[in-house]
This record gives structure tokens, C-alpha cells and sequence, in this order.
């Protein structure tokens, strides 16, 4: 009987270390799932992009991605899109960007907007082992449901006066804040919808090189009042390389230019905050360009006939000191203008310094101030027979 029971203990023993062996590693998975709960999966963290400027045409998306219990594993994120219902394809190519746990990174699209209406877009993260093999993959914001986006150049929201509320453009660049209005409670005289337009700078002035963005304001009626000021954030866009900036507003498109108090500049976002009290056009102007402006030639085609009647190129508000040089378009040197009168120098199209030579040839010439604090201004110019 002592036998029997031995060895049925013995059996019991070994039994136990079989399940044991063999259940160990299901047990653990067990535990890990309870030990990371609803985030055993990894996710991805994404505010989703539904409209895209027509005028800046950047899809830029922010995401991050929590890796849950695949903390070991190497991940690659891609955007899977397709414009107006084409065929799908893939940013970047490849295998896609190599991201980190929880950090942030951007995934921009590349120049697919010039022609296109709107675009489909997922965001697709692969979780690799060390051989590099797929062992999850994750979509945003699923397998089988792309994200849709509209390019549009006006945001229209209605608002209640006397609720107030956001009305923001949303650019579809997500590195950067968006343009936006904050309206306040009562600051409107009625109940309207606000609109927000982009537009195209070169559309709208003639002279572009010291605009960086412009946008229009209105609303639906078009008579209200603004009672008290709106905070506006104006997104002035990726190009301009100055640090400096001056906001100009104008009620209707024939009116004048007229600057207002800009209350903060965030270069990291790329905007100009301002409290504005009226409707209409707002310019963001390079404050750097805009003072180069007052030393341009106002106009930039002079022909020879006229000059003694309407007068030469005049670079305004130079004094002793100040050199101005006329080259041709090959980098030969024309003129050379260093004095002149109380409104600048003056080149009446003539070669050598100061208007003493001959009449140079027809044709498009560069133009070169030299500022006596040796600030250079260059542009061109085009002298007609």
C-alpha cells in the first residue's frame, strides 16, 4: 500500500512539473495581459485631419505611438493615401520612419496637392522583432476606414452671440497652430456666421515679396458689429525666413493698408496673435522686406522717351553715402549713382556714374543699394527703347 501511494505521489509530482513547463509560458502571456490591461495592444495617437489649405497644400500629421507590451520591438510608421480616389501610395517609401515609444514625429506628404480636390489618408505603424519580422500592425483610424480630407480656402461656423466660440481654419499642418478666431461671449452685436478665407497672395497685390499670408474675415449678415475685440491667430506659413512681422489691415480690397498692434509673435507655431475690432482683409508682411520696399524703385519699367517728362528709376530716401550700382543681367556693370536730392537717387538710364555717360542698352538690368550701414537691397529693373 506504501508502494502505491509513492508512486501516485510520484505521479501527481511529475504531472505537476509537466503542466507546470509546458503551462509557463501561457501563464506569463496570462499575466502580461493582466499586468497591461487595455493597453496590451500598442496604439497610435492621432488628431485627425479633415481639412488641407488650397493655398499652402501641406499635409503635415503629428502622431505618437504607445507601443503597450510590444516595448521591445522596433517600429516603422508610414501614411497610406490616395488623391480623388486614385490608386493608393506611400510616405515616406520604403519601410517607412523609425519612431520611439511615446515620442511625437511628423509624417508630411509631399507636393500630391497641386491638382487634387481631397485625399484619403491612414496612418500605418509595423512592429518588427529583432529578424525583422511583422508581428503587429496597427492602422489609424482602421484597417478598412481611411481618414478623409477636404482642401478648401474658407472655414464658415456659426456663431451665437451670445455664446461666442472658436472658429478656426484648421491648415492641416499640425507642427503648427492653426489661424483661428476666439470670439467671447457678446462680442458680436447678432447671431452670424463667421468665414475665414485664405487667399493667394500673388493674387491679391501687386507686389508679393514682403507678404507672407493673407487672409479675409467676414460674415453672413454682413453688417455686424464687433462690440468688444477677438483674439486672432494668424498662421503666416512655412516660407518666410523673417523673425520679425507686421500685421496691416484694409475693410475692403480697394482700400489702403493700415497696421495694427500685433500682441505676440510665436515663431515655433508660426503665427501672429492681434485683437482685431473689425471685418475685412488681414496682410502679414515681413517687417524686414517692408522696410526694403521704401527704397525700391516704385516703378520698375522705365521707357526712355518719357524719363525726361515722368522721370528715371528713383531709389527713394537714399543719402550721402548710399551707393547704388546698375549691372546687366550677365553681372556687367552699367552706373553707378552716388548722390542725388532730397527724394533719392535717380537713374535716368544713362551709363557710367551718376547719369554721365551714354544711353544704355533696352533690357532688364539687377540693380544693387548698398546702405552706408552696409545693409544691400537687390532687385531688377527693365529700361525700354
Amino acid at each position: 500500500m506504501k508502494k502505491r501511494i509513492a508512486g501516485l505521489l510520484s505521479l501527481i509530482v511529475l504531472l505537476g512539473v509537466s503542466v507546470y513547463l509546458y503551462a509557463a509560458e501561457p501563464l506569463r502571456v496570462l499575466s502580461a495581459f493582466a499586468s497591461f490591461g487595455g493597453v496590451i495592444l500598442p496604439k497610435i495617437t492621432h488628431t485627425a485631419i479633415e481639412t488641407v489649405s488650397s493655398i499652402d497644400k501641406i499635409l503635415n500629421a503629428k502622431i505618437s505611438v504607445d507601443f503597450g507590451s510590444y516595448s521591445n520591438a522596433n517600429a516603422t510608421a508610414r501614411i497610406d493615401y490616395s488623391v480623388d480616389g486614385g490608386s493608393v501610395e506611400q510616405e515616406p517609401p520604403g519601410e517607412g520612419i523609425t519612431i520611439k515609444n511615446n515620442e511625437e514625429f511628423f509624417i508630411q506628404l509631399p507636393t500630391f496637392l497641386e491638382s487634387s480636390t481631397n485625399v484619403d489618408y491612414q496612418i500605418v505603424v509595423d512592429f518588427r522583432d529583432e529578424q525583422g519580422t511583422i508581428i503587429k500592425t496597427v492602422t489609424f483610424p482602421s484597417g478598412t476606414q481611411p481618414q478623409h480630407a477636404e482642401l478648401t480656402d474658407t472655414i464658415t461656423k456659426d456663431v451665437t452671440a451670445s455664446v461666442g466660440g472658436v472658429v478656426e481654419f484648421g491648415s492641416g499642418n499640425q507642427q503648427y497652430d492653426s489661424t483661428k478666431l476666439e470670439i467671447a461671449p457678446n462680442s458680436l452685436s447678432t447671431d452670424a456666421q463667421i468665414i475665414i478665407k485664405q487667399l493667394g497672395v500673388e493674387d491679391y497685390i501687386s507686389s508679393t515679396e514682403q507678404m507672407a499670408a493673407l487672409y479675409q474675415v467676414y460674415s453672413i449678415p454682413a453688417n455686424i458689429e464687433i462690440l468688444s475685440p477677438i483674439k486672432a491667430t494668424f498662421y503666416y506659413g512655412v516660407n518666410p525666413t523673417s523673425t520679425d512681422f507686421v500685421l496691416k489691415y484694409k475693410q475692403n480690397d480697394s482700400d489702403s493698408w493700415s497696421s495694427i498692434p500685433i500682441t505676440k509673435t510665436d515663431l515655433q507655431n508660426k503665427t501672429v496673435i492681434a485683437n482685431i475690432s473689425s471685418l475685412g482683409y488681414y496682410g502679414i508682411f515681413e517687417k524686414a522686406k517692408e522696410e526694403d520696399k521704401s527704397y525700391r524703385p516704385k516703378n520698375r519699367v522705365r521707357v526712355k522717351s518719357r524719363i525726361s517728362t515722368y522721370g528715371g528709376f528713383m531709389f527713394k530716401g537714399l543719402k550721402d553715402g548710399d551707393v547704388v550700382k546698375i549691372y546687366t543681367i550677365s553681372g556687367k556693370k552699367v552706373a553707378e549713382l552716388t548722390v542725388g536730392n532730397a527724394d533719392g537717387f535717380e537713374w535716368k538710364g544713362r551709363k557710367g556714374t551718376n547719369n554721365s555717360g551714354d544711353w544704355a542698352s533696352s533690357g532688364t538690368y539687377v540693380y544693387q543699394i548698398k546702405l552706408k550701414g552696409g545693409k544691400v537691397i537687390s532687385g531688377t529693373i527693365a529700361f525700354v527703347w
